[in-house]
């Protein structure tokens, strides 16, 4: 096995192989150049730093690298179902590890499917360690109009707390283009994504300081559900265990079924 840069190959190409290297996962992934594009941009993903993986010649993996600061992240990595089993994994992830350490990164960090218990016991193998568990909402709330105030994601990231998954930190958040659309209500500020979507994707939801605990965030849900009735509002498995429950949960929002572990592996310890 071979590990070439990713930037060696074209975006389309590396959208089919990303969408190939997570068949049969726990969550569809297509094949979208655009989204793909959208990915990469916003969270910061490096295709320098980034490594395709090739046996005989074939793309049979690829490890999506993104990186801030002196903290690096596994964006995503998988491998093609032909290859499966033959302990690529770690053949490919080591020498990103080394990689890491020696430009002066503090940790790494990733975000696995708990349920997804063959990777788990890869990336602890490696040293990775557990930070926290990251869970999803879903649900529908009843319908309230009122007149939302469109703005940029900006808005909603300037209320964001720094300490908080990549996917959903302030640089990713800002980072945010259409067809995501932020929207406010009083001191309340949301990031949606693709509204012809069947299901909200709820990227983002913030309310200015002093404002909080007072319904404003309930209140801006319900306006979005009032905007695009009959679809529910989804947040991925990104938001640590306990720190949006109260308000998800009592807004009627119930957890999906996957959840995921953030692991770190620390440079400095």
């Amino acid at each position: 096995m071979e590990l070439i840069p990713a930037s060696d190959l074209s975006p389309r190409a590396l959208s089919t192989l990303f969408a190939r290297s997570f068949e049969g996962y726990f969550v569809n992934v297509p094949d979208a150049p655009a989204l793909f594009d959208a990915r990469v941009r916003t969270e910061h993903i490096c295709l320098a730093d980034s490594r395709v993986a090739r046996v005989e010649g074939e793309s049979v993996g690829l490890v999506l690298m993104a990186r801030r600061g002196r903290v690096s992240r596994v964006a995503g990595m998988g491998i093609i179902p032909s290859h499966r089993h033959r302990k690529l994994g770690a053949r490919m992830l080591l020498p990103l590890l080394d990689e890491a350490r020696m430009r002066g990164d503090t940790r790494m960090v990733l975000e696995v499917i708990e349920q997804n218990a063959p990777a788990v016991r890869l990336y602890e193998r490696l040293g990775f360690q557990r930070v926290r568990r990251l869970v999803g909402f879903v649900g529908t709330p009843t319908p309230e109009p009122a007149t939302l105030e469109e703005v940029e994601p900006l808005a909603c990231a300037r209320l964001l707390p720094d300490d908080v998954p990549w996917q959903m930190a302030p640089s990713t958040v800002a980072g945010l283009a259409l067809p995501a659309r932020a929207f406010r209500l009083g001191p309340a500020v949301a990031v949606i994504g693709d509204v012809s979507a069947p299901t909200l994707a709820l990227r983002a939801i913030a309310v200015e300081p002093s404002e909080r605990g007072k319904g404003h965030g309930r209140r801006l849900l319900r306006a979005l559900a009032a905007a695009w009735p009959g679809k529910p509002l989804a947040a991925s498995a990104i938001v640590p265990e306990g720190l949006c429950d109260r308000f998800f949960l009592g807004a009627g929002f119930s957890h999906p079924a996957l959840a995921q572990f953030e692991l770190a592996h620390r440079f400095d310890a």
